[in-house]
């Protein structure tokens, strides 16, 4: 229940922190990351590449799918869930 009310605020707002979520929901930090996980993982939000954690996924120099959410997180709703394919590239 909480995932769906997580879902519709965040698409509400467009863009949150993880501090907003905090908040909002009253949760512990570990809760809210562990909430913002599968959302991530299914695409239906962002994390803005503003944070070094973020920098390194989006750079591609993560490979396994993994997040680390940072503190000052910031998250950004996808109307068109993007999902991260794990295809091997190798640049000649």
């Amino acid at each position: 229940m909480i995932l769906l009310d997580l879902k519709r605020y965040i698409k509400q707002h467009q863009r949150v922190t993880l501090k907003d979520i905090r908040y909002h929901f009253d949760l512990d930090e570990p809760a809210a990351i562990g909430l913002m996980e599968p959302l991530l993982q299914q695409g239906y939000i962002q994390e803005l590449a503003n944070t070094p954690a973020a920098e390194s996924c989006s750079t591609g120099k993560c490979s396994t799918n993994c997040h680390q959410i940072s503190k000052g997180a910031e998250f950004q709703w996808v109307d068109k869930p993007l999902k991260p394919l794990s295809i091997p590239v190798q640049i000649i």
